[in-house]
């Protein structure tokens, strides 16, 4: 008899375990979610102070980086042989020189998405002042990534690694 007992008190247990351990899990995933909501708010205080930063910086700034690049437009092309998205750049010379073409690193960062690297050269003269307009189409195998990519309203572009032709 007293075995019985013991055995229904271990049944018992046995199959409230998965409740209790669902229950468990729950929480844990709430606190989680609750920190990474933290993380995420520091992170955009963190890069919205750094953008007003180099917004309200000195020349010395110019002098590292002789191109600024921005984003005109953005495009999904499907057809023609090709799937991606038609990306409008334009480029500034900031210098005081012509300069007859230049290349480095363009880095994409959507909103909530990865980055994307890709490299480019350019070989047309851009005096200083003035901007030129480049049209690239990206594209990804990752397509998961890619559609947050296509989606994203907001993308910033910027151009590292610069090496001036002149």
């Amino acid at each position: 008899m007293r075995n019985y007992a013991f055995l229904i008190i271990q049944l018992i247990l046995a199959a409230m375990e998965p409740w209790v351990c669902a229950q468990n899990t729950g929480q844990r995933l709430g606190k989680l979610e609750s920190r990474v909501g933290k993380i995420e708010k520091r992170v955009t205080v963190i890069e919205e102070g750094r953008g007003q930063s180099q917004a309200t910086g000195d020349q010395s700034n110019i002098n590292i980086q002789p191109l600024s690049v921005a984003l005109v437009s953005k495009k999904q092309v499907v057809g023609g042989g090709q799937i991606g998205t038609k990306m409008v750049l334009e480029f500034k010379n900031l210098a005081s020189y012509t300069i007859s073409g230049f290349s480095g690193t363009l880095v994409f960062k959507p909103e909530g998405c990865d980055m994307y690297v890709r490299k480019m050269s350019y070989a047309h003269t851009i005096s200083s002042g003035e901007t030129a307009q480049i049209e690239m189409i990206i594209g990804s195998d990752q397509v998961k990534q890619y559609l947050k990519f296509v989606k994203a309203r907001t993308v910033k572009v910027a151009l590292i690694n610069q090496q001036l032709h002149e």
